[in-house]
C-alpha cells in the first residue's frame, strides 16, 4: 500500500496521456484592460486610418 500513496504525490509528468504536453506556469495577468476600452480604442484607430487615407493624397 505504500507504494500507491508514493504514486499519488508524485507530480504528474509533462507529458499526458493523448501527447499533449502540460504547462505549470503560473498564469499571471500583467495588463488589464476592459473589453470597452478595446472595442472603443480599435473603433478610434480604424478611424484615424480611414481620415488619414483620406487627408493624405497617395503620391503619384
Amino acid at each position: 500500500m505504500p507504494s500507491s500513496k508514493k504514486r499519488k504525490k508524485e507530480t504528474v509528468p509533462l507529458v499526458s496521456m493523448a501527447g499533449l504536453i502540460r504547462y505549470y506556469e503560473e498564469e499571471r495577468e500583467k495588463v488589464k484592460v476592459s473589453p470597452t476600452i478595446l472595442i472603443i480604442a480599435s473603433i478610434a484607430i480604424i478611424a484615424g486610418v480611414i481620415l488619414a487615407s483620406i487627408l493624405i493624397p497617395p503620391p503619384v
